[in-house]
Parts: structure tokens; C-alpha cells; sequence
């Protein structure tokens, strides 16, 4: 009877052991496992943020055709790109995936010109988010006046393409001196 009481202990230790080594290879998978969701995020996010800012190109491209339908030529809201008028640049609305929430703006003035997550997390694919600090630094912004074409059959004829400046001559500085403001970011209203 007494050696029947001995093995009834080890077995209680052997599965004492047994759910420890389960929890410690449970916890390995977890932190690998949030990993594979954090990178799955900023795909998501490159994904998103690339497609916003390519919208709001085709939207400003578009404004030299659609002027008289269209008072603006920037956004001066996400949904604006949405809608039917009478082309949709943007399938949705989307959220940042990073928090859930609104993409934050980045204006200048009323209209937008790109937005940014307002995630303050640390990036991991530091090849595609080359020198971010944290998810907040990086800005998806549209390039600006992308109907700039000089036509091929009169290059001589007035564009409304940006001067292109000539580099400064050797020896000096160029200046830094700006006419335009600073982009403005506005955070999401909730």
C-alpha cells in the first residue's frame, strides 16, 4: 500500500512539470504570434496610407476637368473621396490600423493632403519605414499638382506645372526661405 502513495506523488509532479513547460511554450507562441500580427498591421497600414494619398492625387489630377462641378482642389475630407461625383477615387473610409481610430489629417488650410496613424508604437519593418521613430512619423502625402504634362506637340505652350528650379551655382547656399506655410496636422476628432 505505501508504494501506491510514492506514485501517486510523482505523477502529481510529472503533471505539475508537464503544465509548466505548456505555459512557458504558450508564452513563446503568444510573443511570436503578436509579432505576426504587429507586421500584418503595418502592411496593413503601408497599404492603406499609400492608397489614400494615391486618391488624393487622382483627385487633384482630376480638378483641371471637373472645375466647374468642383470648388475645391484639394479634399477637405476623406469622404469626399468616396463619393460617386462623378468618380469615386477611394473604395471607403479607412482606419488607421494601427489604433483603430481615424487616420490623423495632415492640411494645409482646409484641405488635405495626406494623413498619418497616430500610433506612438515603434515600427519593426525598418526597410519600408526607413528611420521612423514610431508609427506617427510616417506621412503618406499626395505629391501635389500630378496633371503637370508638358504638351509633346507644343512644349513652348503655358503649363500649369510648377517652375523647375535651377540648382544654385557652385559655391553657394540655396536659400530656405519659403512662401508657402507649414503643413498643419490635425489629430482626429472622436
Amino acid at each position: 500500500m505505501s508504494s501506491f502513495r510514492n506514485q501517486n506523488g510523482v505523477t502529481y509532479l510529472f503533471v505539475m512539470m508537464l503544465v509548466v513547460v505548456m505555459a512557458i511554450s504558450t508564452m513563446g507562441v503568444t510573443q511570436q504570434w503578436s509579432v505576426i500580427m504587429q507586421r500584418d498591421r503595418e502592411a496593413e497600414l503601408q497599404f492603406r496610407g499609400t492608397s489614400i494619398a494615391k486618391a488624393i492625387e487622382r483627385f487633384v489630377a482630376d480638378w483641371e476637368i471637373q472645375k466647374a462641378t468642383r470648388p475645391n482642389q484639394w479634399p477637405r475630407t476623406l469622404e469626399e473621396l468616396t463619393k460617386k461625383s462623378p468618380k469615386r477615387y477611394l473604395r471607403m473610409v479607412y482606419a488607421d490600423p494601427m489604433t483603430g481610430n481615424k487616420f490623423a489629417l495632415i492640411k494645409i488650410g482646409q484641405e488635405i493632403h495626406g494623413v498619418r496613424s497616430t500610433s506612438t508604437e515603434t515600427p519593426y519593418n525598418q526597410d519600408v519605414f526607413k528611420g521612423a521613430k514610431t508609427y506617427q512619423a510616417i506621412r503618406f502625402e499626395a505629391k501635389g499638382n500630378t496633371n503637370c504634362q508638358i504638351n509633346p506637340l507644343n512644349p513652348n505652350a503655358p503649363t500649369n506645372c510648377a517652375p523647375v528650379a535651377n540648382p544654385p551655382p557652385s559655391g553657394k547656399q540655396p536659400s530656405t526661405e519659403s512662401s508657402d506655410p507649414a503643413p498643419s496636422e490635425e489629430a482626429p476628432s472622436s
